[in-house]
């Protein structure tokens, strides 16, 4: 759904606080040689949604936030301002109307001295 990664990269690329935060901002996988911090975004998994006259889509997206700093007062930093960005915001799908965009569930862990926190969101939206 193409569609929405290109509603998801644009919600990013009007927030100037998110930008100016991190490096980059991925859809799937980061260059090889991407500098930290940056973030993936990527689905997760959809699955069609139906009214009685109305196409739905509910789909949960996985944002993962990635960061070499040995603290972790980089990424929190991070994960609020991508927090305040997307919850519950009316994300611009071009053919849908958003309805709801809400964080399901977050986790954060270091591992080889990367601290990796990823922000998983449900978000649906409709014909």
């Amino acid at each position: 759904m193409k569609e929405l990664f290109t509603g998801l990269y644009n919600k990013y690329s009007g927030n100037e606080a998110l930008k100016a935060a991190i490096t980059g901002f991925y859809f799937t996988e980061a260059p090889q040689d991407a500098a930290m911090p940056y973030i993936v975004y990527h689905k997760i998994s959809g699955r069609p949604d139906y009214t009685y006259t109305e196409d739905m889509e509910n789909v949960l997206i996985q944002f993962n936030i990635y960061d070499d700093n040995s603290s972790s007062t980089t990424i929190n930093d991070i994960y609020a301002k991508l927090t305040a960005l997307f919850d519950w915001c009316t994300l611009t799908v071009l053919g849908w109307n958003s309805i709801y965009m809400k964080e399901e569930f977050g986790y954060l862990e270091n591992m080889n001295d990367v601290w990796n926190y990823m922000v998983s969101y449900r978000l649906e939206i409709q014909k």
